[in-house]
């Protein structure tokens, strides 16, 4: 009897850390998650510290990251970026894996070049799917890293 009572307290406090982590579904990762969106850019692009993506070629190149998701519904996200003429958007990938809910370009205001955080919408996301981050990135610009809660 005390080996099931003991293994029900385990079981309980396995619910209640499970229900604790789905609470905090703010969700931060480093730019340098971003990848070239084409093989023929990833020469353009360079780590920046451990954390960030820069774009050392002298014209705009497009950066791409996926980030799988579990929790269905609408998911706010944002990009942090060093710039003043770029932009970024998000879309998700739906069961039969196309752009199913595609957000407009969000672009960073004029000059100077400043850190920007960009709020590029709220998606959703079907369960155990995915959002997609695109970025077009100005010479020199960088990615600092994308948010999604």
């Amino acid at each position: 009897m005390k080996a099931f009572q003991t293994l029900a307290k385990v079981c309980a406090f396995g619910v209640v850390a499970l229900s604790a982590g789905t609470a905090a579904a703010w969700q931060y990762y480093p730019g340098a998650a971003f990848k070239a969106a084409y093989a023929s850019d990833a020469a353009c692009f360079s780590v920046y510290s451990f954390s960030a993506l820069t774009n050392t070629c002298t014209t705009h190149r497009l950066a791409i990251a996926t980030v799988p998701m579990w929790t269905v519904g609408y998911h706010p996200t944002t990009v942090q970026i060093y710039g003043n003429n770029s932009s970024c958007e998000t879309t998700t990938v739906n069961g039969v894996g196309n752009g199913a809910n595609l957000g407009a370009p969000t672009y960073t205001v004029a000059g100077p070049m400043t850190w920007q955080t960009l709020n590029t919408g709220d998606r959703y996301v079907w369960e155990d799917f995915a959002i997609v981050f695109r970025c077009n990135l100005q010479p020199n610009g960088i990615l600092g890293g994308f948010t999604i809660d």
